[in-house]
């Protein structure tokens, strides 16, 4: 059997392969086919619905970067890269960039969008489904965790995904030069969404899922035959203590409004700063419910029900 060709891009998976990647992905295989002869965006246009092409495009969701100390100095380094939402514009703002994702579909569609978009200072690698960073030791001033720690650590079903998300958190310890910095964008576990007992896509789309008592959620999965789940979401005071146990040190937290998708406003999330924003915010929330009752939640109690957990931590 012919060798499939990995476009270049060195594969570090410990868990899976390009062969098993191109069975389980075909529509990602046919996007990166399609993306040679006509273009990466009509490619995302052609195969996937409006939200999606808007999820890998919209610019407004590339806003969080300028709260980022992103300059022609700086060594980047960005792990889990989706289609290249944020990648290009990176790379356009720093000196070097290079990025590690779990999926090689990922990795050879955006190496496909950058070389189209004339973007020449990106590499790209295919790994850490084990939670472990294939860098050297302070190698970055910064690196990007975007919606990415709550999906991480499933592939040893023998070990928590506590566990695997720590081991992450230590790795980018590690590859930080001194004083340089990570952004971790998260959901949060009891954002008002999963309160009023919205799906959560983390617990096979239970009601409330991460939102219930661990004891809670454990009885219930076990009682349903499931698994371990596929993601696992943290509270606001959960998520600074695992960066704090990984040796980072919280330099400042952001509420994503009127939600972490596609935020139009990033506002520190004290209760000045809050109160200061509400004044000109037209929304609060996703939807009605939950724009009513962040309308009401006191701005120093903000931080701990917002859709999404934004924090910039800092290596001693």
């Amino acid at each position: 059997m012919k060798p499939i060709d990995d476009g270049g891009i060195p594969v570090l998976l410990k868990f899976s392969n390009i062969g098993r990647e191109h069975f389980d992905y075909p529509k990602e295989i046919e996007a990166i086919e399609l993306a040679k002869t006509k273009g990466w965006r009509e490619a995302l246009e052609i195969l996937y619905d409006a939200e999606m092409v808007r999820y890998s495009t919209d610019a407004p969701r590339l806003k969080f970067l300028d709260l980022l100390p992103l300059s022609k100095e700086s060594n980047v380094l960005e792990i889990g890269i989706g289609f290249g939402q944020h990648t290009l514009e990176i790379a356009k703002r720093v000196k070097q960039l290079d990025t590690l994702e779990i999926r090689w579909v990922n990795s050879m569609f955006t190496k496909i969008r950058c070389e189209q978009e004339g973007v020449t200072n990106v590499s790209f690698k295919c790994g850490g489904d084990d939670c472990r960073v294939p860098f050297s030791d302070s190698s970055y001033d910064i690196v990007v965790l975007n919606l990415v720690l709550e999906w991480c650590a499933g592939a040893l079903p023998s070990e928590s995904r506590q566990a695997g998300q720590q081991r992450l958190l230590a790795e980018i310890h590690r590859v930080l030069k001194p004083g340089g910095i990570v952004q971790v964008n998260t959901k949060n576990r009891f954002a008002y969404r999963l309160l009023l007992g919205g799906r959560d896509e983390h617990v096979f789309e239970m009601r409330f899922g991460s939102a219930l008592p661990r004891w809670l959620l454990k009885l219930i999965l076990r009682a349903k035959g499931k698994a371990q789940p596929p993601g696992y979401l943290y509270s606001y005071n959960a998520l600074e203590r695992l960066l704090r146990k990984a040796g980072l040190d919280t330099v400042q937290s952001y509420w994503a409004a009127p939600e972490m998708r596609f935020p139009i406003s990033f506002i520190p999330v004290d209760a000045a700063s809050v109160r200061e924003a509400r004044k000109q915010l037209s929304r609060q929330g996703h939807s009605r419910s939950t724009n009513l009752l962040t309308r009401l939640t006191p701005a120093s109690f903000v931080r701990y029900v917002m859709p999404g957990l934004f924090f910039i931590a800092r290596k001693s």
